[in-house]
């Protein structure tokens, strides 16, 4: 198997990957105002982390972009991604705390809401 059909591949799925994240931001901006909400800020902030992530390795891999900066913003990145988790995972245990975590209970039966059983 031809070695460049690899990188091929590692391409397509880092643009790919990227596009996902950038439509899934997009999305969810348009169905909810989640700059308003501890944890909406935290779901976007960790893909926004992600998708800048995958643009830089798109920018090294794809347009050979490298040098000092390019490693010191991949370390800066990658370093960024533990502050993010660990906000993340305050904001989630404080919401829990406060029992304010969205219901992950399973949606009531048709039946149920009309009080059918």
């Amino acid at each position: 198997m031809n070695g460049g059909f690899i990188v091929l591949c590692g391409q397509v799925v880092l643009i790919s990957g990227f596009c996902s994240i950038v439509t899934w931001i997009a999305v969810y901006s348009r169905l909810s105002a989640w700059w308003r909400y501890p944890l909406g800020q935290a779901l976007v902030t960790a893909k926004l982390l992600v998708a800048a992530l995958f643009a830089l390795s798109i920018l090294t891999a794809v347009f050979h972009l490298t040098g000092l900066f390019i490693e010191w913003l991949n370390v800066v990145l990658i370093g960024a991604m533990t502050p993010v988790m660990l906000w993340r995972t305050a904001v989630w245990l404080h919401l829990d705390r406060t029992d304010r975590l969205p219901s992950h209970d399973p949606p009531a039966s048709a039946e149920t809401v009309r009080g059918e059983r």
